[in-house]
C-alpha cells in the first residue's frame, strides 16, 4: 500500500484517526497489510533532540522546514505507513506536490465548532495558541484556514474528522475512511 498522508489544522484529528487505522490494520481480519502510524512533528523532534517549539526559537522556523520536508521524504521511503503531517507542511517546500506524487492525500476537516472546542482544550499543549482567548482563536482558526487551504484542497480526497471523540465514533470513523479509499489503498 502506498502512504497514506493525513493534512489539515491543527486539532482536526490526523493523530487520533492515524492511530486507529495503524491499529485496524493490525488487524488480518481486515485485508489490509501491518500499517504503521507516523506522527512527522515527533520525528522531527526525535532527529533533532528537540522540541519543534526548541527548534523554532533556536534555528527559526525556515530550519524547521527543512528539517520537516526531509523527514516526510525520510517517513514515506516505505509502503505500509500512514504520516500524520503537521498543519503546515503542505504549505512550504513543494511538500503537498510530493506527498500528491508519492502516495495518497487526505484533508482532514472538522468543523469551526470542534476546531474551536477542541483547540480551546488542548490550548496548553500548543505554544502557537497561547494566551489567546476564545474569540481570539475562533478568528486565528479561520484565518489560518483560510491560507492554507490553497494547499489542503490540493488533496486527493477530504475526510469530515467532527466524529473522533468517542470509541465508537473512532471506529465508525476508521470504517467510513476505509470504505471511502478502498480502491486507493489496496
Amino acid at each position: 500500500m502506498r502512504p497514506v498522508f493525513l493534512i489539515g489544522f491543527m486539532g482536526t484529528g490526523k493523530t487520533t484517526l492515524g492511530r486507529a487505522l495503524a491499529a485496524i490494520g493490525q488487524d488480518a481480519a481486515t485485508g489490509l497489510p501491518g500499517l504503521t502510524y507516523l506522527d512527522l512533528d515527533d520525528m522531527v523532534e526525535a532527529k533533532a533532540g528537540m522540541s519543534v517549539r526548541e527548534i523554532f526559537s533556536r534555528h527559526g522556523e525556515a530550519e524547521f522546514r527543512k528539517m520537516e520536508s526531509e523527514t516526510l521524504r525520510e517517513a514515506a521511503a516505505t509502503d505500509n505507513v500512514i504520516v500524520g503531517c503537521g498543519g503546515g507542511t503542505p504549505c512550504h517546500s513543494g511538500n503537498m506536490e510530493w506527498m500528491n506524487s508519492r502516495g495518497l492525500t487526505v484533508w482532514l476537516r472538522a468543523s469551526d465548532n470542534v476546531l474551536l472546542r477542541r483547540l480551546t482544550e488542548a490550548q496548553e499543549q500548543r505554544p502557537l495558541l497561547a494566551g489567546m482567548d476564545r474569540d481570539a482563536l475562533a478568528v486565528f482558526i479561520g484565518q489560518k484556514q483560510l491560507e492554507r487551504e490553497p494547499w489542503y484542497s490540493q488533496a486527493a480526497m477530504q475526510f469530515d474528522s467532527d466524529r473522533l471523540e468517542t470509541e465508537q465514533e473512532i471506529a465508525d470513523s476508521c470504517r467510513t475512511f476505509l470504505a471511502m479509499c478502498d480502491d486507493r489503498l489496496r
